[in-house]
């Protein structure tokens, strides 16, 4: 029984993990990268839709990055734990963007 047991929790973390995967679109270009803000927020999007921040004690690693065109939002999302930052300007030629006003820059 024991071995049944273990056996269907690793299928059903199997099926979350590449579920988590297969959802992500991948990131527009510009925003690409490794962030610094001046508050001291990091954030890290990588081409395939995934990121990670680290904003106050709040840490997400390898989480789903989501842009929304509409209300010109950046998300970063992992299993409930997430930071939506609004979209103040977007990365320009000298490697800035601005999150919630605050002023990022690409490290």
């Amino acid at each position: 029984m024991k071995i049944l047991t273990i056996f269907f929790v690793l299928c059903l973390l199997a099926l979350v993990s590449f579920g988590c995967k297969s959802s992500a679109k991948p990131a527009p270009e510009k925003y690409v990268g490794n962030w610094q803000g001046q508050d001291g927020t990091t954030i890290s999007i990588q081409s395939d839709g995934t990121g990670s921040f680290k904003a106050g004690s709040k840490k997400v690693t390898g989480g789903t990055a989501e842009f929304d065109d509409t209300t010109k939002t950046l998300t970063i999302s992992l299993f409930g734990i997430s930071e939506t930052w609004k979209i103040d300007q977007e990365p320009n030629d000298n490697g800035e963007m601005k999150l919630d006003g605050v002023v990022f820059r690409r490290k």
